[in-house]
């Protein structure tokens, strides 16, 4: 409903601005064609302006092309207008671009420019300055939304609703008197518009963690070889890890490649893991790291070193795989055996993949990955240096997760 409110009065604006030099032109009724797509649901073929050199060109921008599509129509139109209703992030590169008066402000008077054009009313105009832009940096003097504002040292967000700002300033509480120096976090939508983050840039030993992702490389690597999952792999002595359940098997015992991702990701088996990594090598995950752009590398251990905002780059990762596989892989992620840590602080209502990772008592390191299936996707690493032996450092992992899930839902009302 807010939403509406504010899109009607964005309407209002541009219409009070424009209506009167409309009329004087005799163009009213393109326009109030060109007004009614900006603000319809579905997108129709219409009349639009090509520049004539790609968009995309360094040099070669054009004001009022904001999705950078080639084209100038009413969907820039819109997106124009749904930032100026406080309803949309631009990049900004899409900012400067979007600033057709070039007054350092995105408005109903940038739409009005970009809706003429569109109309081929004016003429398209050439923009040299969009190209040296960030396109993944925000851009905050064309911003017409307020921050959040953090009080806490590494505790940082992008969010500027601030119907939520109390529920991001509870969890920001939380942190100052409870976490402290010993848990780190991050928090995103699975298209990454917004975060969270508290001190998540600190690396430590990812831990078990680490095996989703393997396996989710892996299963890229099997698609594009022709692997099956039935192919067999036999149980070494030397693969062994000790109290873990396939270390009980003889050794020669075989395996097929589904069994033991079964085994790695639902139980958390290490000799599972080091069965698949002896026979697909750290190379699978180096790639897809490289791909995705994460700092995580794999040699000759199975454990790497990261940290929770590099991890949560993997774990979008596997909420965006779609491959062959993908039925399998997520039924282990679902329903993995492994302690409930942030699934303590969901409700059972709502799926979830996750991955927990811990040294136990002798090592530091007690992390717990989770993507939430909201109606807004989410996903949430948290990383720690707390004890899995101590009942009270499992309390952290439920309450980020109930503070974060509370933001994720009152954001999306």
């Amino acid at each position: 409903m807010k939403k509406t409110i504010a899109l009607i009065l964005a309407l209002i604006v541009l219409m009070s601005t424009s209506v009167t030099s409309y009329a004087e032109e005799g163009i009213s009724e393109t326009l109030t064609e060109y007004i009614s797509e900006v603000f319809s649901e579905t997108e129709t073929e219409t009349t639009t302006i090509k520049p004539a050199t790609p968009v995309t060109t360094p040099g070669g921008f054009y004001k009022a092309d904001v999705n950078l599509d080639g084209y100038i129509n009413a969907v820039d139109c819109r997106l124009i207008l749904r930032f100026s209703a406080q309803m949309q992030l631009l990049s900004e590169q899409q900012c400067i671009i979007a600033d057709i008066n070039s007054n350092n402000a995105v408005n109903a008077q940038d739409a009005r420019l970009a809706l003429r054009m569109a109309a081929k009313i004016d003429g398209i105009i050439p923009d040299n300055e969009a190209h040296k832009a960030d396109p993944e940096k925000y851009l905050s003097k064309y911003d017409n939304r307020k921050m959040y504002t953090p009080y806490l040292s590494g505790f940082k967000t992008n969010i500027t609703d601030e119907s939520v700002f109390d529920k991001i300033r509870d969890l920001e509480d939380y942190c100052y008197y409870n976490l402290g120096r010993v848990a780190t976090f991050y928090y995103t939508d699975v298209n990454e518009e917004y975060y969270i983050s508290y001190n998540s840039d600190r690396v430590y030993r990812t831990q078990c963690t680490i095996k989703a992702p393997y396996v989710k490389a892996m299963l890229d690597y099997m698609e594009e070889n022709n692997i099956p999952l039935d192919k067999v792999l036999y149980l070494q002595s030397h693969q062994k890890w000790s109290g873990h359940y396939v270390s009980g098997f003889r050794t020669g015992t075989a395996f097929t490649i589904d069994e033991l991702m079964y085994y790695a990701i639902r139980n958390s088996d290490n000799t599972a893991y080091q069965m698949l990594f002896d026979y697909f090598g750290p190379e699978v995950l180096n790639r897809n790291s490289e791909k995705i752009g994460s700092t995580l590398r794999l040699g000759s251990y199975i454990f790497g070193e990261n940290s929770a905002s590099d991890m949560a780059k993997h774990y979008l990762d596997i909420y965006h795989y779609n491959g062959k596989f993908k039925a399998e892989f997520e039924e282990d992620l679902i329903y993995t055996n492994c302690s409930p840590m942030i699934r303590r602080g969901i409700p059972d209502d709502i799926v979830i993949y996750r991955k927990l990772g811990s040294g136990g008592s002798a090592t530091i390191g007690y992390h717990d990955c989770a993507v939430v299936f909201t109606d807004d996707p989410y996903v949430l690493v948290i990383y720690t240096s707390l004890n899995m032996d101590r009942g009270y450092d499992k309390m952290p992992f439920q309450r980020i997760a109930e503070k974060t899930l509370a933001i994720n839902l009152a954001m999306n009302k």
